[in-house]
């Protein structure tokens, strides 16, 4: 029998709060407001671009948080098992944006979520997903190609009348090289990596308006998060 995932497997990398709505023209006047508000409460905020149409901040080097006319989201690049943190920062920052920019309404919610396991080469990344048998993979040789493959996607969109999910399980391989100037290089050495990884990326959002008293930032997280550990397992062959 083919081995079935499990998110037991996998590590928790990186998780996303978004919501959006209509275009909010106060922005122009209040972006600065809804960013010093912000700063009271986390005073290591740091700026990373400013033009009319977004602002994107970062927080201890970790939580990435931009505000568009018709968008704001939070990004937890070192997402935990349980989320506590990102819930009270994504919390946070939608509140400020829906009461200074007025909102009444959301066109969407969205929560992504994306879990890894990393591997020494990306054979063995890729065998770790084809031996699920999700996919149907050729055997012998093609294309005058006696080959195998090296990254193996699987991905689908399932959508109800309010809700819907897309799930994608893949393999990546990412190179990083850093090389330093010449005027550095005796204390900087040059860096060099790969990264194999098998990713699960899932978003979980809204089809249907969503207005501002039926939205708790934390609530429906936390729900979106509890059927998405429930209910995976569909997803990956189980």
């Amino acid at each position: 029998m083919a081995p079935v995932l499990d998110l037991s497997q996998l590590k928790p990398y990186r998780a996303t709060i978004e919501v959006r709505y209509d275009n909010a023209y106060l922005l122009w006047d209040r972006a600065g407001q809804i960013w010093a508000k912000l700063n009271e409460r986390w005073p290591k905020l740091a700026m990373v671009d400013a033009n009319p149409g977004m602002t994107k901040f970062v927080l201890d080097d970790r939580f990435q948080m931009v505000v568009q006319l018709d968008k704001c989201y939070v990004i937890d690049n070192r997402a935990s098992s349980t989320l506590a943190d990102f819930m009270e920062t994504g919390e946070i920052l939608v509140n400020c944006v829906t009461t200074n920019l007025e909102l009444s309404k959301f066109t969407r919610l969205g929560f992504r979520l994306t879990y890894i396991k990393d591997f020494a080469d990306k054979t063995s990344a890729a065998e770790f997903l084809i031996g699920t048998k999700m996919m149907a993979i050729p055997e012998g040789k093609h294309f005058n190609i006696e080959g195998k493959v090296l990254m193996p996607r699987y991905s689908l969109v399932w959508e109800g009348e309010s809700t819907g999910i897309r799930s994608i399980l893949e393999v990546q391989s990412q190179k990083i090289d850093l090389e330093p100037q010449i005027e550095v290089i005796d204390e900087i050495p040059p860096f060099h990596v790969e990264k194999h990884r098998f990713i699960y990326d899932v978003d979980y959002y809204t089809l249907q308006p969503t207005s501002r008293g039926q939205l708790n930032v934390k609530e429906w997280i936390s729900q979106a998060y509890h059927l998405i550990k429930r209910d995976s397992k569909v997803f990956f062959g189980g």
